[in-house]
Formats: structure tokens, C-alpha cells, sequence
């Protein structure tokens, strides 16, 4: 698909292992060609060696990629429209300046191993000069330094200003220093933020709760720390610097150790260890005795990883592995163990997210974030802060390029891949500290301090375009408004509007807003001359502005139909009523389940009869076509942009929602069940315009296999539904912005149905996505919601 620019050598790093390649670069697409049977180090194989270490062993394609498809090599190749690319940045690779890695509208990246920062540069040069639509500015600064990326970016002055949580910010922090997901020798390090695991309780407004963050975890203990200074200050070596630590607080076999109970990371510890587990007293048992361990033992200093705050399936044994019996007790290893104030894993998760998110951390953070991405990671004041690592572990401190002795340089790589690496430094000055609460609440946010600055804009919309209906749905997209109306007969239909924010129009109102006309007569000249006068006025602005456009759905439930022909009536007789002051204001709204993806460009709808969820495109109203990296893979029968009844709910659905990134579908629906979706990316949207764009929703695929608490498949629980039993679980890829999804359908959900979820069963997935949202959602069980966190 295009024409060839450049190729070049290249490897894909992934937390599975590394595929050897090629790299192609064209006018329309990036595209990733691996070779069989070649390892990184470029060895072949035959694939019978069960005892290669991690980095040599063969790489195996994931099963659930939707951009993986076989090369007529006989390999596999990687495609990655330029339309589908949201970013591309610069990354390091075992201390070298010479990956990229690439941020998909999808939310999927890949990490790209160049070998040499020239060939990095080329490579960015060209993708960068091809303009990709959707990476903008991103382009602009992917290239520069993670120093020069922290110092453009607004990050900081948002969370001082508390627009972004604790955990979104360690995250982007995390980002611009070249922590990712893919390579886990530099994988997201996150605090240790709690420092009582034996009381019965959690008090988080007590300060003695928390971890003192100003300090490194190996100089929290005065004891420990005067033998590493000891150490420290006795230190003397020609070659190498002095250090307090040998170790470090991130690095691939911590990774390992706190992921062990979750593919694919039980099977690479396994492999790590020569195709056995490590001793099963030195696994991760339990949450306490790991805490005792980071502050008493003086080679232990690990910090944490992201999944401590959103991940509980991280501390249950889901797959039922045998991990040995351990010596110290002669029990076997199992579920990893909890404090006494955690009920079970998900009420640990909430509870340890609470306390990052809690006024004590929010003000003590910033000491944190100097030790680990600011001025006292490095020189004089690390020294001062007794935070100084071994010297392999910084970046610059060894030339990889220079080394040209074969041995020493699979000895260096081993030593930066195995023994931790320090993130990149993102500040030479000491970190703001973050507004208290009180303060942002009276001057940082301009509508709350200026109320008098909220106007309303009456906008006259032609019955021609609505019929005087109200809209169940309202959604702003950046260059469209889109509204899905009901009628009380027919399809519902969907209507978008030139919708331009901060874009004055004639009227003098500080926005451009064009109503949607009547349907246009198809075919016809004149309209031919004004499409073409249109698109030569602006050819980037599609044709927004357009009437209702049935939507091509199936029979609504007939209870949920009921409801919105009485809806119908209902304001029917407002509208035949003499008028009155605000009537409108009071007039009953559709309940229909729908959502819009955040780029305006497809609606999302529930309701129907047979329990499924469907997809249409905008502008047509027809449903977004299915390709071969959008389907359903479950077994089941499957359709163009629809969720089957069979593989999620037994009734209608009730209530969903999108993520904000509209990465993540949640359903809800009246049998008391709740779905989490992965909302997977096409090569088109099916858009009129021939042109090809990525799909924010082409299909929907199951996070995982589906089943409920009783055991049942889903073909079975249709026959015998049980009451308040999931049918999914949350995808691994579950983050905060897909929580507050979750809670929001769950809370819609609950109410809407007046159904009681089942709770206090441990294999419940209902039960443990309620306790792990209970922070957010503050959803308690049976029918009480007591409203949705942010």
C-alpha cells in the first residue's frame, strides 16, 4: 500500500521478547516485517530449546493483535495505517538512544528498536514529513529530549492546579521519561504511598498511614541507612563511582516478581528461572512480608509498578498455577496475601488507590517525583538525598556504540537489561508542589470562580431536521454536534450539526453552530454544484450539517419501546399546552441506551431485543462494517457492528458508556449483568468520503473469555440466566478513565433495573468490579448508588 520511502533493519520489543526484522515506511503506512526463526541477538533457532534465557528465546506473536497478519514471507507483519497514528516518539533501548515508540488511535503502542540514533533520526524524518492527520503537535516535539518534552508540556501546571489525578501523572511522568509497557527493563515505576500493612483498619487521614516520600526506600529505615552509608563512604574504585545501592527500584525481575500470578509473565519468570519458578519462599507470598523485606533488607529497595492501583487480578492465583510448597511453613503458594484491612484483593486495590489520591500524598508527591524523575536523581543532591544507584544504571554514563568487543558489550547489555534502569531526568529544579484542595476550588477553575461567565445560547433548530423531538443524546465532536432522536414510531434517527467551538460566527455568538437542513434530493446537478462549491470553500470540513438518518437497527425491547411512546406523548401534549415559563425545561427526555465516540463520527446504541449493542456510522445512519481485525472471537454467529445477545447479555441492555479515549464499551442490561468491551480499531470507517480514517469502533471485542460465576458458558446462561452473574471481566488494559466507564453503567444500571448485584462471593466478577470501583462510584451493592467520582 504505497509507495516504498524507506527500510531499514529493526526489532520490536515487547514484554514477551524481541522480533528481528524489517522496518518499511511508505505513503500510507508503516509497516513491521518479522523473520522467522531469528532471534534479537540474531542466532537462529529451531524452537525445541526450552531453556534459552528471556531475550534469546524464540518471540512468539501475540494470538489477540489486531494488526498482526501473516507475511507471505511465512513470518508476520505489522501494518500501521499513517491515518491510525496518534503519536510517535523517541525512546531509548538498553541505555542507547536509538528506539521510537508509536502511540495508535486505539490506544495500542509499539516500541521499535532502530540500533543507531542516526537510523532513529531517519526514521522519525520520515514519518514526520509524511504529516499522519491525526498526530499534529505531537510530531512537532516527539523528537526532542524527555527534558525538553517535560519543560513544553502543560502536565505540571495541571496537576498543581488538581486537573489531573495523583495516578495520571505519575503515568505521564512515567511517559516522557520512556517507562512503557513494552520493554519491561524500563517498565512505569509508581511509590510504595502506604506504610501500615498490620492494623485492622486503614485510617488515611492519619499521617503516621503513609510512607515518609521524601525519602528513597532504602533510606526509610535510620538503622538500614547508617550501614549503607557506612558502605557508601568506605566505597573506593578507580572505575567505578560510588553508590549506596547495588540494586535498584525498577527493573524486569521485579516486574516479573509482583506479576507472577498473570500471563504472559507466570510463563517468562518460569523461563527466566531455566523452566522452573524460584524458590517459593522467595516469591511474591503476601503484601506485608514484601514491605518488611523493601525496609529492613539492604539489597532490596524495590518500589512499585502501576498495576498496584488498578489491577486486582494481580494478587489472585486466576490460573491456578502450581508455584511449590513453601519450607519456612510448608504451605502452598497461592493467592498473594493481604493485610488485615483488605477484605480481598479488589478492596485492597481501592484502598491503595485511595491513599495515592488522598490530600496527604497530593502534598508530599512532589518529593517523590524529585527523587525519581527530578534534580535529586543525579549529582550533588542525590548524594545529599542518599539516592545513588550503580553507575550502569544512568543513562550516558557508557557509550554502547563505542564498545566494539563482542563480550563486553552482551556483558554491558545483560547488566542494563537485568539490574534496572534509571528514567530518564526529566528536571534539573525541584518539583511544585501541588495547590491544596481549598485553593484550587476558589481560583483555578474559571467557570466555578466566574458562574456569571455561564451564558445560554438559544439555538433555532428546523422542525425539518428533528420534527420538534427532544434529543435523547447530545454529543460534541470537534467539528460537528451530533443528536439521536426517537420517534414514536420508526428507527430512532441520528442528525449532526456544523458544530465549530471558538469559531465566531455572523450572529456575533463566540461559536459557529449551522443547523441540519431536509434531505437532499440524491443525484440531482444542483446538488452535485453545491457539494463541489462546499468542498472548495474548505475541503478539510466534511458535510456535518445533515438531516436525520435512520438508523438501520432492529426491534427496540418492547418494554423500552413502551416507555418511549409514552415518552412521545408526554411531550406531545407539552408541546399542544399553552405555553408556559420553562415548559421546555421540564419536558421528559428518551431513555434510549446510546453513546457517540468522541470524534462524532459513530453512535453507539442499545435497547434492542435480542440484548445486542450496535454500531452505525453518522453521516449514513447504516451499521459500521466488520473486517478481519474487528470481529467478535468468540465462536458465536457474528454481524457487522453488533454485539450478539448470545456472547454478552441475556436481556436488553438498559445503560453503556464509553471511555473518554472511546477505547472501552460498558453494557449493562436488565438480567443484572455487566460486560466490559475492548473497542477494536478498523482500517475504515466506512465514511462516504472513499478516504481512509480510523474507526474509533468497528466491532467489539470480549476483554476475555466469557463466563459467570457458576461456571456457565454463555450459550448456557442464555437457557439458564443467573441472577447477578457477569458475563465478562474488565479487560488487562483496565485504567482509571475505564473505571469511571464502568461505574458509570454500573451505577446506570443499577438504578435503571432495580436489581440487587450478588456480593461476598470471591469468584463473582459482579461483586469484585463493584468493591474494586467502590472508591469511584461509590456503589455499595443492591440498588444504592451514592453518585460517580471523577
Amino acid at each position: 500500500n504505497g509507495s516504498l520511502i524507506l527500510q531499514c533493519d529493526a526489532e520490536m520489543v515487547t514484554p514477551t521478547g524481541v522480533a528481528t526484522g524489517r522496518l518499511l515506511v511508505t505513503t500510507r503506512d508503516v509497516t513491521f516485517q518479522h523473520t522467522p526463526g531469528i532471534t534479537a541477538s540474531g542466532a537462529a533457532v529451531d524452537g525445541t530449546n526450552d531453556d534459552d534465557a528471556a531475550g534469546d528465546a524464540p518471540f512468539a506473536v501475540p494470538d489477540d493483535d489486531p494488526y498482526a497478519t501473516d507475511d507471505l514471507g511465512g513470518g508476520t507483519a505489522w501494518r500501521w495505517p499513517l491515518d491510525s497514528l496518534r503519536g510517535v516518539q523517541t525512546r531509548r533501548y538498553l541505555l542507547r538512544r536509538s528506539a521510537l515508540e508509536i502511540f495508535l488511535l486505539d490506544r495500542r503502542a509499539y516500541f521499535l528498536d532502530l540500533r543507531t540514533q542516526e537510523q532513529r533520526t531517519r526514521v522519525y524524518s520520515t514519518v514526520a514529513g509524511l504529516r499522519p492527520r491525526h498526530c499534529g503537535e505531537f510530531l512537532e516535539i516527539g523528537n526532542s529530549s524527555p527534558e525538553a518534552l517535560f519543560r513544553k508540556s502543560d502536565i505540571t501546571a495541571r496537576w498543581c492546579r488538581r486537573e489531573m489525578s495523583n495516578f495520571d501523572y505519575i503515568m505521564a511522568l512515567n511517559t516522557l521519561a520512556g517507562r512503557t509497557y513494552n520493554d519491561i527493563t524500563q517498565y512505569p515505576v509508581f511509590p510504595w504511598v502506604i506504610a501500615d500493612y498490620e492494623s485492622e483498619t486503614l485510617n488515611l487521614d492519619d499521617p503516621k498511614t503513609y510512607r515518609d516520600l521524601g525519602k528513597p526506600v532504602g533510606a526509610l529505615t535510620k538503622s538500614r541507612l547508617e550501614r549503607i552509608k557506612e558502605r557508601y563512604d568506605a566505597f573506593d574504585d578507580p572505575e567505578i563511582p560510588k553508590f549506596h545501592y547495588g540494586s535498584h527500584y525498577s527493573s524486569a525481575g521485579i516486574v516479573l516478581f509482583y506479576l507472577l500470578r498473570l500471563e504472559p509473565f507466570t510463563s517468562l519468570a518460569h523461563q527466566l528461572q531455566g523452566g522452573k519458578f524460584d524458590h517459593a519462599d522467595r516469591l511474591f507470598n503476601d503484601v506485608p512480608t514484601c514491605w518488611k523485606g523493601v525496609t529492613s533488607d539492604v539489597s532490596d529497595v524495590k518500589e512499585l509498578i502501576p498495576e498496584f492501583y488498578y489491577l486486582p487480578e494481580m494478587f489472585v492465583n486466576v490460573n491456578n498455577v502450581d508455584f511449590g510448597v513453601k519450607q519456612s511453613t510448608g504451605q502452598a503458594v497461592n493467592h498473594c496475601g493481604l493485610p488485615p484491612w483488605a477484605a480481598d484483593a479488589f478492596d485492597f486495590v481501592a484502598k491503595n488507590r485511595a491513599a495515592l489520591e488522598s490530600e496527604h500524598v497530593s502534598r508530599h508527591l512532589h518529593l517523590w517525583i524529585d527523587l525519581v524523575f527530578g534534580y535529586k536523581q543525579r549529582g550533588p543532591a542525590a548524594v545529599r538525598a542518599n539516592n545513588v544507584f550503580y553507575y550502569l544504571t544512568y543513562e550516558g554514563n557508557v557509550d554502547m556504540e563505542a564498545i566494539t568487543d563482542p563480550t563486553l558489550l552482551k556483558a554491558t547489555q545483560d547488566q542494563i537489561a537485568n539490574f534496572g534502569q534509571t528514567p530518564s531526568q526529566l528536571t534539573r529544579k525541584p518539583h511544585p508542589r501541588r495547590m491544596s484542595a481549598e485553593d484550587t476550588l476558589g481560583g483555578s477553575h474559571w467557570l466555578l470562580a466566574n458562574p456569571h461567565g455561564a451564558c445560554r445560547y438559544p439555538l433555532r433548530v428546523p422542525p425539518s431536521a428533528c420534527g420538534g423531538i427532544p434529543a435523547a443524546v447530545v454529543a460534541a465532536a470537534p467539528d460537528r454536534a451530533v443528536l439521536v432522536v426517537v420517534g414514536s414510531s420508526g428507527p430512532p434517527r441520528v442528525v449532526t450539526h456544523r458544530w465549530l467551538p471558538n469559531t465566531p460566527d455572523s450572529s456575533a455568538l463566540p461559536f459557529t453552530f449551522e443547523p441540519a437542513r431536509a434531505r437532499r434530493e440524491t443525484g440531482t446537478m444542483a446538488g452535485f454544484f453545491r457539494s463541489v462549491a462546499r468542498n472548495f470553500r474548505n475541503p478539510e470540513l466534511p458535510d456535518s450539517s445533515q438531516a436525520p438518518a435512520p438508523l438501520a437497527m432492529g426491534a427496540l425491547a418492547p418494554e423500552l419501546a413502551s416507555s418511549l411512546r409514552g415518552i412521545r406523548d408526554a411531550h406531545d401534549r407539552v408541546a399542544r399546552s399553552p405555553p408556559r415559563r420553562s415548559s421546555a425545561l421540564h419536558a421528559p427526555t428518551p431513555r434510549l441506551p446510546c453513546e457517540v465516540t468522541p470524534d462524532g463520527s459513530i453512535v453507539v446504541v442499545g435497547g434492542g431485543v435480542d440484548g445486542g449493542v450496535c454500531a452505525f456510522n453518522v453521516r449514513t445512519g447504516v451499521p459500521v462494517a466488520s473486517d478481519a481485525r474487528s470481529t467478535i472471537e468468540n465462536g458465536t454467529h457474528q454481524r457487522a457492528g453488533h454485539v450478539n445477545g448470545h456472547v454478552g447479555h441475556v436481556g436488553h441492555v438498559t445503560a453503556l458508556a464509553l471511555s473518554d479515549d472511546g477505547g472501552v464499551l460498558v453494557t449493562a442490561s436488565s438480567d443484572s449483568s455487566l460486560a466490559v468491551w475492548t473497542l477494536r480499531a478498523s482500517g475504515s470507517s466506512g465514511d462516504d468520503s472513499g478516504g481512509e480514517r480510523p474507526a474509533p469502533l468497528a466491532g467489539a471485542g470480549v476483554g476475555v473469555s466469557m463466563g459467570d460465576a457458576t461456571g456457565q458458558t454463555a450459550r448456557e446462561a442464555e437457557r439458564h440466566p443467573a441472577t447477578g452473574a457477569a458475563r465478562g471481566y474488565a479487560p488487562p488494559e483496565y485504567h482509571a478513565g475505564e473505571r469511571s466507564a464502568v461505574a458509570r453503567a454500573l451505577a446506570a444500571g443499577v438504578s435503571k433495573g432495580r436489581r440487587s448485584f450478588r456480593e461476598g462471593d470471591d469468584h463473582d466478577p459482579v461483586a469484585r468490579i463493584v468493591e474494586e470501583g467502590r472508591a469511584r462510584a461509590g456503589v455499595t451493592g443492591g440498588v444504592e448508588s451514592k453518585g460517580v467520582g471523577g
